[in-house]
C-alpha cells in the first residue's frame, strides 16, 4: 500500500523542522549518489540548512567547480530577466506535464477500483475488464501456489506425525509382549527422579 498524500507546508516546530531537514537532506544526498552511480550522471547538489550551513555533493570523478562550469556554459549565466523568464516557463511546463501525469494515474486508479466509470467508452471498459481479469488471474495463481505450499507443509507434518505414532505403537507393543516384571522394570527407567 502506498503512502497517503501529505500536505506540504512549513513545519512550525523548530526541532521537528531540523529533524525533518536532516532526514530529507540525507535522503536527497543518497538519491543524488544513486543517480550518479546508476546512470553515470554528473551531479552537483548544494543545500543550505535553515541555520545557513552549506552541504554539497558532487558525483565521482568530477569536482563541483567543473560541473558548475559546465552548467554555466550550457545554460549560461541567468542574469538577464529574459533568461530567468525562460527558465521559469520551462519549469512551469514541466510542472504542468507532471500534474497531467498525476491526474491520469489517479483516474486510472479510480477506474481500477470501479469508480468514475461514466467517462469510459465501451472500448475503454473492455480494456479495463481485460486488465482486471489479468489481475484476478495473477491473484488466483498466487493464492493457489500459497495453498499448494501450505498443503505440502501439512502433508509433511502429517507424515512425521504418522511416523512418530507408528514408533510409539511399536514401543507400546514391545511393552505389552514383555513379562509384567520386565515391563515394570523398564518403566522404572522411564520415571524421572528429582
Amino acid at each position: 500500500m502506498g503512502r497517503g498524500k501529505v500536505e506540504l507546508k512549513r513545519i512550525e516546530n523548530k526541532t521537528n523542522r531540523q529533524v525533518t531537514f536532516s532526514k530529507r537532506k540525507n535522503g536527497i544526498l543518497k538519491k543524488a549518489f544513486e543517480l550518479s552511480v546508476l546512470c553515470d550522471a554528473e551531479i552537483a547538489l548544494v543545500i543550505f540548512s535553515p541555520s545557513g550551513k552549506a552541504y554539497h555533493y558532487a558525483s565521482d570523478h568530477h569536482t563541483m567547480d567543473k560541473i558548475i562550469g559546465r552548467y554555466r556554459r550550457e545554460v549560461g549565466q541567468l542574469n538577464s530577466a529574459d533568461q530567468r523568464s525562460r527558465l521559469v516557463q520551462l519549469w512551469k511546463s514541466e510542472i504542468e506535464k507532471l500534474e497531467r501525469s498525476v491526474e491520469t494515474m489517479e483516474a486510472r486508479l479510480r477506474h481500477l477500483t470501479g469508480e468514475d466509470l461514466s467517462s469510459l467508452s465501451i472500448k475503454d471498459l473492455k480494456k479495463l475488464e481485460r486488465q482486471l481479469k489479468i489481475g484476478v488471474e495473477r491473484i488466483r495463481s498466487k493464492k493457489k501456489r500459497l495453498i499448494a505450499e501450505r498443503i505440502n507443509e501439512l502433508k509433511t507434518t502429517q507424515k512425521e506425525l504418522q511416523e512418530e505414532n507408528s514408533r510409539l505403537k511399536k514401543i507400546i507393543m514391545m511393552y505389552d509382549e514383555m513379562a509384567p516384571t520386565e515391563a515394570e522394570e523398564q518403566c522404572l527407567w522411564c520415571i524421572p527422579t528429582n
